[in-house]
């Protein structure tokens, strides 16, 4: 095995071609990363660094990559007497959200890649441990200088290199052995490295008397002298005013990206399709849900179409799906899709079961399954954790069909216009708690949320609800129970309340009755939205619609059946032919918001189709 230099000083360790990615140098010099056998010298340093001025609490070090870069690279200046460190990123990055940004020394600390465990991405340390350190110094390097030791030279005990970096999208600042497996290419560290940089900080551990006093027993993952950073990662955990400001945008749901304003799908539906023989043929075998056999196939598919297209804009249909209900030994197409989406698992069975038909029976405990209008709702909102992705697929239409057509309208987008058209309306909804329930023989679920709920400031602090993001509707007016609030603002919960049922549902009478709570001025304000944003589409067989409950209001027109050239309800015909042949038939499914959105974040990954930002970049994940 090969002997590799550490530092200026002398020194050498041992390496193995099976070490980790990570390497703390044991001669207490420079910090290395741990190279392949083969490898058999270090590449040289490509910047000079220089120091302009010493450490001091008044005046702070400022380091500057190459003399020749004219200010164009990142560049870090300690500040707060050592508290703090102000990075500047290059002007006109795509990744850097603001010209500076400031991190706190306790931040960096807790953040630390020596204080992440390399195989699970678990923390050894937490912020409640931070043990009141101030940066002595900090500098901006190539990943190559620090590989070689040459950028430093005084000897102190060293942290772990993030080197390769970690990928776009992920919240460990390393990349470590088995975190993203699969997903960066392997290639020695000093091929990834020529343009990777760093942000090195030098501790100030002297003003720590515990660190003084147990400095020989001290954890090195816990009290390392030097800490570095991916410069990079730290761009996209930026979280000063201008950065929140950017991820805000790329997050919120607008009615600009609700489904009938995208225009860009030359579909008969006005939705992204996707087919469904594209999705099995992601899957092979369908009961090949592991990770390892996914990794093994083409992953560039139908399924991350279908992924993507479901999380920006809402819904997807998925065509071509053969008409199979599910009944008998058979396996429901509804299943297969929804365990590749979930993760390999559906989700909410308890009451309908995992698979569930829609269609009109007698006596129904449910409205979905009577012929009558069903106004936009979401599924189970009298769940704690309401299903996250809904599927519907129609195996049977009756040619003597007469209504029946499925309704979306964006509940996000919708929201989002009620902020602006009437402040005091969106107020009281983000405010009062609504009240949703499923109580009937065999079942008792009550669960109380306001029909807006909002994000936290960064600062902590409430503040007025009108300007802070929105993060979920919640909306099921078949599903809601007495409001519990004083009587002596019930009317004003109502008005607020007419105000976005008239923004979502456009089946609502035109004129109003003329004692309504709302103006028909009003009224007509608010109505207006849902007749320019409601989807509407007769489902046909072999069509599967995919959408986000959490964002996607549905609905469905009532229908009747025209047989013999007169009118008949369908309860009725139903009951007297025996149901065997319903006219319209879906056979639906849930999944898991959180399982889902685990497996679209996997495909992003494994497929380099990270934008560079945290999750949050996803329209809407609640």
């Amino acid at each position: 095995l090969p002997v590799l230099r550490c530092c200026r000083r002398g020194g050498g360790a041992v390496f193995s071609s099976a070490c980790s990615p990570q390497h703390t140098c044991t001669n207490a010099t420079t910090p290395i990363v741990r190279q392949r056998a083969h490898l058999s010298r270090w590449p040289q340093p490509l910047v000079r660094m220089r120091r302009t001025r010493p450490f001091s609490s008044a005046r702070p070090l400022v380091v500057d990559a190459d003399d020749d870069d004219d200010g164009a690279g990142p560049s870090v200046q300690v500040i707060r007497g050592g508290e703090a460190v102000l990075l500047r990123f290059p002007a006109g990055s795509t990744e850097a959200v603001a010209e500076t940004t400031m991190f706190d020394a306790a931040w960096l600390w807790s953040n630390c890649p020596s204080g992440v465990l390399p195989d699970s991405g678990q923390r050894t340390r937490t912020p409640g441990q931070f043990p009141g350190w101030r940066i002595a110094s900090a500098i901006i390097l190539d990943a190559e200088s620090a590989l070689s030791g040459s950028a430093n030279s005084e000897a102190s005990s060293s942290g772990v290199l993030p080197i390769p970096p970690p990928p776009p999208g992920s919240a460990h600042p390393i990349l470590g052995n088995n975190l993203f497996r699969g997903v960066v290419p392997q290639s020695s560290p000093s091929s990834s490295a020529e343009q990777q940089k760093l942000l090195r900080v030098v501790w100030d551990a002297a003003a720590n008397s515990r660190a003084n006093d147990d400095k020989d027993a001290a954890d090195q993952s816990m009290y390392p002298s030097r800490s570095y950073f991916d410069v990079r990662w730290l761009q996209q955990w930026q979280c000063d005013d201008l950065a929140l400001a950017r991820r805000r945008r790329r997050s919120e749901v607008t009615t600009a990206i609700s489904i009938p304003n995208i225009n860009k799908y030359d579909t008969d539906s006005g939705l992204f399709e996707v087919d469904y023989n594209d999705i099995v043929a992601a899957l092979g075998e369908e009961s090949s849900w592991d990770d390892e056999s996914r990794r093994s196939r083409n992953t560039d598919c139908g399924l991350f179409a279908l992924l993507r297209s479901m999380f920006t804009d809402g819904a997807s249909l998925v065509t071509n799906v053969p008409c199979i209900d599910g009944s008998g030994t058979s396996v429901s197409p509804v299943e297969v899709v929804g365990k590749a989406i979930g993760g390999g698992r559906l989700s909410h069975g308890a009451l309908y079961g995992d698979i569930f038909h829609v269609k009109s029976i007698p006596s129904a405990h449910n409205i979905a399954y009577t012929s009558h209008d069903l106004a936009p709702h979401q599924d189970l909102a009298y769940y704690e954790s309401p299903p996250g992705i809904q599927l519907l697929h129609c195996v049977g239409v009756s040619p003597t069909l007469v209504g029946g057509e499925s309704l979306l309208i964006d509940c996000m987008a919708a929201a989002e216009r009620l902020r602006h058209l009437a402040p005091d309306y969106f107020r009281t909804l983000a405010t009062f708690p609504a009240t949703f329930l499923k109580q009937r023989d065999g079942a008792c679920m009550t669960y109380q949320r306001p029909h807006i709920v909002l994000k936290e400031n960064a600062d902590g602090s409430g503040g007025d609800c009108i300007d802070r993001e929105i993060v979920s509707v919640n909306w099921s007016p078949p599903f809601e129970g007495p409001v519990c609030i004083g009587q002596d603002r019930v009317r004003s919960y109502y008005k607020a309340y007419a105000a976005f049922e008239y923004m979502v549902d456009n089946s609502l009478p035109m004129p109003p009755p003329p004692d309504h709570l709302l103006s028909r001025e009003e009224i007509r304000r608010f109505a207006s939205h849902a007749r320019e944003n409601t989807w509407e589409y007769q489902l046909q067989p072999g069509q599967m619609l995919v959408f986000n409950n959490k964002r996607m209001l549905h609905g469905r027109r009532g229908f009747v059946d025209h047989k013999e050239g007169g009118s008949q309800e369908v309860e009725q015909r139903e009951q007297d032919e025996g149901g065997t042949k319903p006219i319209r038939h879906l056979v639906g499914a849930y999944t898991n918001i959180d399982d889902t959105l685990c497996q679209y974040r996997v495909l992003l990954q494994e497929m380099g189709k990270a934008a560079g930002a945290p999750a949050s970049s996803i329209p809407n994940v609640g």
